[in-house]
């Protein structure tokens, strides 16, 4: 973490499923202009010659400041509701800094409105950009809605010298200040995460709260900034009560539970020193989880880390233990990770935990600092051995009051421009709108990462998750894999449409893509088609339906063939095979297959019907290979050759063929909506739009990006309803 400050300005006073608004991206519903206000040749004017970094493909320094803007308001932009654009006066201006710190920008609304039609709270001031949002007009045609300056100087010498703006859009920002990251957040106060009270003296502006003064609710009183009976005074003291100022919004309340964490360090054994340790975070390498990463502890040597590990076969699926000092966290950590090191824990040389700074992308596995004390203790039971867990602690969220609402920052001294307008420093994972722009945040400004878009529905905005890529790639891992994304699949998909940039329509074909690859790859096919398959062979179709299985029959089946399976990571495709083997084995047992295919039949006449109801003519290789599974037997009681052959017939290559259009016009459903075909709101519950869809993606041969197939599904309005409003 650096200490940079960050201030802000002051206010200067087909059918009727697949409607959408489309805006700035497939999801957006808000346009943000950027207003570039700068004299020739100064900030987005700057004509010197850069080459292109992290997805920015500006060539002058000028182009890149401003691809930079609007990639920053695109994310919002695919996040907001609101049907007047939202205009954002920009200008690169020198700010205060010296050679170790800096003023890195400031933005705020251009001026606040109350007592018009819509506002949710009479007699409160709102941002303009919401006020505008809420009426559904602009109420002041022609001005900006935002005001925004940055540090033209960062960089320079004299200011803040070792942490320049980074102008890509990857993050990979190394030790520079991640530009896009500081503009989501300045944007996120001229949008309204801010009070327009005067939080040094409890004052409200023109004697009216503004709306978020309506959330912030103080711990010692009792009382709310906007309540009358609150005193200058009382708000005043407030704003420096440390742990006293707290945000009483329903929608961060409920959405801080699945964001917030502790982390701790988590000793397992011996008995004598189990327990939880606190511990100080890492600003790079892998984020921590839950459950966690689970090992024996192993002392490094040298101890200290700084070269290359002697003890190379004691590390290998241990936790390090390394101590403080003589090299950056960085070395010390890395070199534990080339000795196969499956986590790292740095004791401390004094009293307390350190948070611990630095960047390197290459670094895959977390890191935890304990203070030298505790680092004892451990050392002194090695030899025992130590098991430890590196993790968070999802039920204990951190930053947090004892009723678990989440803390503003209200330093014991007042600071202007930071205090009560962000969150407090102590909440885990980093979030976005703290004062200070922290090296591992992410672009995502919506839960499961970030209380942003949380705090921004309680004030009254609306909108949707979709539109940020992260949380839409993640939702395809849920809906289609039956699973959490695991962090490098989640990266690598959610890359894909970022480095488009600030290209709508590649992110919109890539939002396709990505949206498709999830039915098309292994993991799925392995899993999802599988089940499909299997009641395809059994059964058929369901009577009167083009289709062989309902959800409520699909998801539990495709659940449990994908039970532990990930592609890729570990012994994946023997944990697939066995879980193949089980659900066969199972199914078979079920009442509906007994029913269906009695033990008494011969083993040519079962196979043939599985065949017939597949719609399959097999070859005589493939009929005989089946029959075979049941050996010289007359009958079909044997369980596990029935469970065999209904495999063979499921996994024949001719059905993966024949009902791959079928399956994949199906599973948007099941996916996207999750219901079935002809459950409400289809109009007529005849299948209408499943045949509809089945048919352009014949037509168009299973081009289901010419076809408008997926593209539909994921901007329709029961998708987005999921979502947002």
């Amino acid at each position: 973490m650096r200490n940079i400050i960050l201030a802000r300005l002051s206010l200067t006073l087909l059918t009727a499923l697949f409607v959408c608004s489309l805006s700035s991206s497939a999801f957006g519903a808000a346009t943000i202009v950027i207003q570039n206000a700068d004299a020739a040749g100064i900030g987005f004017n700057d004509t010197t010659p850069v080459a292109p970094v992290g997805g920015n493909p500006g060539t002058t320094l000028g182009q890149q400041r401003l691809n930079a803007f609007q990639f920053a308001a695109n994310i919002w932009g695919a996040t907001l509701n609101t049907t007047t654009p939202i205009t954002v006066r920009a200008t690169w201006e020198p700010l205060t800094c010296d050679a170790t710190s800096a003023v890195l920008g400031s933005a705020g609304a251009a001026s606040i409105w109350r007592d018009f039609s819509g506002a949710t709270f009479n007699g409160t001031w709102y941002s303009a950009a919401l006020a505008n949002a809420l009426t559904g007009v602009d109420l002041q045609t022609g001005t900006q809605e935002i005001n925004a300056r940055f540090n033209i100087n960062l960089g320079k010498t004299g200011c803040g010298e070792s942490f320049p703006f980074y102008l890509g859009f990857d993050t990979n920002h190394g030790s520079g200040t991640d530009l896009v990251t500081v503009l989501i957040h300045e944007l996120s106060h001229g949008l309204g995460f801010q009070t327009f009270t005067s939080a040094s003296s409890g004052t409200w502006n023109s004697g009216f709260p503004s709306i978020y003064d309506r959330f912030l609710f103080d711990n010692t009183t009792g009382k709310t900034w906007a309540q009358a009976s609150m005193t200058d005074a009382e708000r005043q003291a407030s704003a420096t009560g440390v742990n006293k100022l707290a945000w009483n919004g329903s929608r961060v309340t409920s959405d801080l539970q699945s964001i917030l964490a502790t982390p701790q360090l988590k000793v397992n054994s011996p008995a004598g020193i189990a327990g939880n340790y606190s511990v100080g975070t890492a600003g790079f390498g892998a984020p921590l989880s839950s459950p966690g990463v689970t090992a024996n502890v192993a002392q490094a040597s040298p101890a200290d880390g700084c070269s290359a590990l002697t003890n190379g076969a004691a590390m290998s699926g241990k936790i390090a233990l390394i101590d403080r000092g003589a090299c950056t966290f960085v070395v010390k950590v890395k070199n534990a990770q080339n000795a196969g090191a499956v986590g790292v824990v740095i004791v401390n040389n004094t009293s307390g935990v350190v948070q611990m700074g630095g960047s390197d992308s290459t670094i895959t596995i977390s890191a935890l600092s304990i203070s030298d004390t505790d680092g004892l203790t451990i050392k002194s039971q090695l030899g025992a051995p130590v098991n430890a867990t590196l993790l968070v602690n999802t039920a204990a969220p951190s930053g947090v009051d004892t009723s678990g609402r989440a803390l503003l920052f209200s330093p014991s001294s007042f600071q202007s421009g930071s205090s009560v307008s962000h969150w407090d420093t102590t909440a885990f994972p980093n979030q976005l709108m703290e004062p200070n722009i922290n090296g591992d945040l992410t672009h995502s400004v919506v839960p499961v990462w970030d209380l942003t878009w949380s705090l921004f529905q309680d004030i009254g905005w609306r909108g949707n998750k979709l539109g940020d890529s992260q949380f839409f790639v993640r939702q395809h891992y849920l809906d289609f894999l039956n699973r959490f994304p695991d962090a490098s699949g989640l990266a690598f998909w959610n890359n894909q449409i970022v480095e488009c940039g600030i290209d709508q329509p590649c992110i919109e074909l890539r939002q396709i893509n990505v949206s498709a690859a999830f039915f098309l790859s292994i993991e799925f096919q392995e899993t999802g088609y599988l089940v499909y398959r299997f009641y395809k062979s059994a059964y058929g179709n369901i009577p009167g339906a083009p289709v062989p299985v309902r959800f409520g029959e699909f998801l539990p089946d495709t659940q449990q063939i994908g039970q532990g399976v990930v592609v890729g990571v570990g012994n994946w495709q023997a944990q697939l095979e066995a879980n193949k083997q089980a659900f066969a084995l199972a199914f078979v047992t079920r009442s509906r297959f007994t029913n269906a295919f009695p033990t008494s039949s011969n083993p040519a006449a079962f196979v043939d019907a599985l065949f017939a109801r597949s719609g399959v003519t097999p070859s005589a290789s493939e009929r005989n290979a089946a029959i075979a599974e049941f050996g010289s037997a007359t009958n079909t009681a044997d369980t596990a050759a029935r469970a065999r052959a209904l495999r063979l017939v499921a996994e024949n290559s001719q059905l993966k063929s024949l009902e791959f259009n079928k399956a994949f016009v199906l599973m948007q459903y099941f996916g996207y909506l999750r219901r079935n075909p002809n459950d409400p709101p289809e109009p007529g519950l005849d299948f209408a739009g499943f045949n509809f869809w089945l048919g352009k993606l014949n037509q168009f041969n299973g081009n289901f990006v010419n076809a408008e197939m997926v593209k539909a599904f994921i901007v329709s309005g029961e998708f987005r309803q999921r979502f947002g409003q």
